[in-house]
Formats: C-alpha cells, sequence, structure tokens
C-alpha cells in the first residue's frame, strides 16, 4: 500500500469565494459607480446590465477553457479555474443585482414598489427555471462545449442588451 502526502481539496471547500469576493467588492464596485457619476461618466442602467452579461461569459468562456484544459480526469483540474471564474461571476452581478434592485425602486409607480421589487424575484426565478430547461437540453455536450456554448448564449443576450440600452434609456426618463 503507498501512501501519499498529496492532499485534495474538496470542491465544497470552493462555495465560500462568491460571497467572498461579494464582500470585498461591493465596496468597490459602489466606489466605482460613484465616482464615475461624479464625473458625470457613469453608465446607464441598461448598461450596467450588459456589462453584467458579459462578466457571467466571461466566467463561463475561463469554466469552459479550464474544462478542455482539465486533462482525463477530475482531479486534473485546478481550483484557480473557478476562482477566476467566481472572480467574473461575482463582478457581473455586481453590475445587475443591486443595480437592478435599485432600479426596480426608482422605476416603479409610488404605490407599486413592493409588487415591481417582488416581480424582479419573479423573474429571477422563472430566468433560473428557463436556465435549467436549456441545460437539460445540452446535457448531452462536453463539458467545455456546454459551458462555451453557455458562454456565447449569455453573450449574445449582452450584445443584445447593449444594443438595446439606449432605447430602454430613452424608455426610463431621467432616472439615473
Amino acid at each position: 500500500m503507498q501512501v501519499t502526502d498529496e492532499w485534495q481539496m474538496p470542491a465544497s471547500m470552493l462555495q465560500n469565494i462568491n460571497p467572498l469576493f461579494i464582500v470585498l467588492l461591493a465596496p468597490v464596485f459602489g466606489s466605482l459607480w460613484t465616482g464615475l457619476a461624479s464625473r458625470d461618466v457613469n453608465p446607464s442602467i441598461p448598461v450596467k446590465f450588459a456589462l453584467g452579461l458579459f462578466g457571467l461569459a466571461a466566467g463561463f468562456f475561463v469554466v469552459s477553457w479550464g474544462a478542455a484544459n482539465a486533462g482525463g480526469t477530475a482531479n486534473a483540474a485546478s481550483p484557480a479555474w473557478l476562482v477566476v471564474t467566481y472572480f467574473l461571476h461575482t463582478c457581473g452581478e455586481l453590475c445587475l443585482s443591486p443595480v437592478g434592485l435599485s432600479s426596480m425602486t426608482k422605476l416603479a409607480p409610488e404605490n407599486r414598489v413592493g409588487q415591481m421589487m417582488g416581480m424582479w424575484f419573479v423573474a429571477a426565478a422563472l430566468g433560473n427555471l428557463i436556465a435549467g430547461l436549456v441545460a437539460g437540453r445540452l446535457e448531452t455536450l462536453e463539458p467545455n462545449s456546454l459551458f462555451f456554448t453557455v458562454a456565447l448564449i449569455i453573450g449574445g443576450g449582452g450584445i443584445v442588451a447593449l444594443l438595446a440600452a439606449p432605447f430602454v434609456k430613452r424608455l426610463m426618463g431621467d432616472v439615473e
């Protein structure tokens, strides 16, 4: 029997990376948006949504690259691929989630703010349902192809959001 000193980290240990990034990066993004607003170059809310989708797509491109380079065994993948993916996903989330919640309160009629906040979360739940259904259709793909396809779909959504941003901004009126 051979004894090795090699330690294998359980993947569950990486579940703390996303919350850690949120705590560390939220003040950075808050300062970034405030600083850009003070110089009158703050991106509009729809552009921030597109940036969020691009961050998510970039994370899936990274994990696709990691899956393609992992080799034949699951043990060959470095946790660095997931850390970078979580970093990019968190940056995307910080462009979208707090901005979206804030925009819901600003854009909703005064007597419907609570309902619109609820609709925000219903839309997120429906998005997760649709993502699960789409993932079920893609499950036969190899991991690198699966993540690459997901990245392309999300990146395409980001491009659509970016192209629609001027129109959506006009619909928003003077809401910042």
